[in-house]
């Protein structure tokens, strides 16, 4: 107690500092000024007589005044980076995990705010520099994060290099009802949403930029395809293969940060793979059959109308020439699946007609059972000289065609066998007598 303690430096001479023992033999001395570096320091005991003691064991003391190097630029750790990409910062996680090195191994890292002064998090970092602090709750909006690298004696460094990063948390708005591509939807209308196609195109729009859209079939789970809209919100995605029947599609918009937002308005699409029956023998409508009978299938009119039934309710009926291949006019049939067509010009001649059924769908069937029709267009020979039969020839001769029997018969030859030869008075227009050609004429 009493005694004076001295404070040297690490040459053992250089006087740091002294100070005298409390009575319990306790003392503090506030050395002089340190360089940076290690220093040893120890103290000597003198008394109130004069004795100077031994030097104490040393203390080495770190003296480092140099603040550390800024860390690298702070990475929003992959897993925190939600949505379509985990490079774009774009977030629905507002406590991600942010990373990065660089600081001195061992040093204190403070992530901060925008602002540069609140702090979302501290860390260590480890043998290499690295570091991973995961932020306190960020606002939706965007943050520009920075880190401070504080060392071992306390010296802090400059702010590292800012970190954009946006939180966004709000679902995107429904995309519009979806539409079947026109192209894809096949048959008879391009607009009914009844198609054969079973991996169909559907196309939309009203979805934010660069989004990702799902399509879903009637589950609402089971997805279809995806794509990304794009700048005007547009987007078409080709279809998984669709089942036969009636699909009702909805899609779902998830935006850049992952938020999935509610199912649009559905779209009921109707695959048909199914080619409809053929449609029954076609007929000549007796209209149309000229001649002697209305039934033989011989005719005069060379756009002969020609109808049938049995065909799927308003499909769509061909009806080709004997080829199988020149279509000589369409129409639909009606609830009843009956129709009727009138026939392009056909040429003279035997014709073997068919039809084929389309459905809504565009499914087209088999051909029909044929329907043989001639079209006869030539005017036949005249008849020869007609001649009063003798029985009918009265008076002293009876081939002086002079007579008194008032309905006299007439005969003659040369007409077409089973034509229908008509009489004519003088005037030509009144007629006097019909009958058919045998089969000599």
């Amino acid at each position: 107690a009493g005694a004076t303690v001295t404070l040297y430096d690490t040459d053992g001479t250089t006087v740091l500092g002294t100070a005298t023992a409390d009575g319990s033999g306790n003392w503090s001395i506030t050395s002089s000024t340190l360089s940076s570096g290690a220093h040893t320091l120890t103290t000597k005991v003198t008394d109130a007589s004069g004795n100077t003691g031994a030097a104490s064991a040393g203390l080495t003391v770190t003296i480092d005044t140099t603040a550390p190097t800024a860390s690298g630029t702070p990475d929003l750790a992959s897993a925190s980076d939600s949505g379509s990409s985990n490079t774009d910062n774009t977030t629905s996680v507002t406590t991600p995990t942010i990373t990065g090195g660089g600081a001195e191994a061992g040093a204190t890292v403070t992530l901060y705010d925008t602002d540069g002064t609140t702090v979302l998090g501290t860390t260590t970092a480890d043998g290499s520099g690295n570091w991973s602090i995961t932020s306190s709750t960020l606002s939706s909006g965007a943050h520009t994060l920075t880190t401070k690298v504080t060392d071992a004696a306390g010296n802090t460094g400059v702010a590292s290099a800012g970190l954009t990063v946006t939180i966004d948390t709000t679902a995107p708005a429904a995309s519009g009802t979806p539409d079947l591509a026109s192209a894809s939807d096949s048959g008879t209308s391009s607009t009914d949403n009844t198609t054969s196609m079973t991996t169909p195109t559907i196309t939309g729009g009203g979805v934010e930029a660069g989004a990702t859209v799902t399509l879903y079939d009637t589950d609402g789970t089971t997805v279809l395809g995806t794509t990304t809209a794009d700048g005007s919100g547009n987007w078409s995605i080709t279809s998984s293969t669709l089942s036969s029947g009636a699909h009702t599609l909805t899609t779902k918009v998830t935006d850049a940060a992952g938020n999935t937002g509610v199912a649009s308005a559905g779209l009921t699409v109707t695959i048909d793979t199914t080619a409809p029956v053929a449609s029954g023998t076609p007929d000549l409508a007796s209209a149309s059959d000229s001649g002697s009978s209305n039934t033989d299938n011989t005719t005069s009119v060379t756009t002969p109308t020609i109808t049938g039934g049995g065909a799927e309710a308003g499909a769509t009926v061909t009806l080709y020439d004997t080829n199988g291949t020149t279509v000589l006019g369409t129409a639909t049939a009606d609830g009843s699946g009956n129709w009727s067509i009138t026939s392009s010009t056909l040429s003279s001649g035997t014709h073997t007609l068919t039809t084929k059924v389309t459905d809504p769908a565009g499914n087209t069937g088999v051909a029909s059972t044929g329907l043989t029709v001639t079209i006869d267009t030539t005017a036949p020979t005249a008849s020869g000289t007609p001649d009063l039969v003798s029985a009918s020839d009265s008076g002293s001769s009876s081939t002086d065609n002079t007579t008194s029997v008032t309905t006299p018969t007439i005969t003659g030859s040369g007409a077409e066998p089973g034509a229908t030869v008509t009489l004519y008075d003088t005037d030509g227009t009144t007629v006097l007598g019909t009958t058919t050609a045998d089969g000599s004429g």
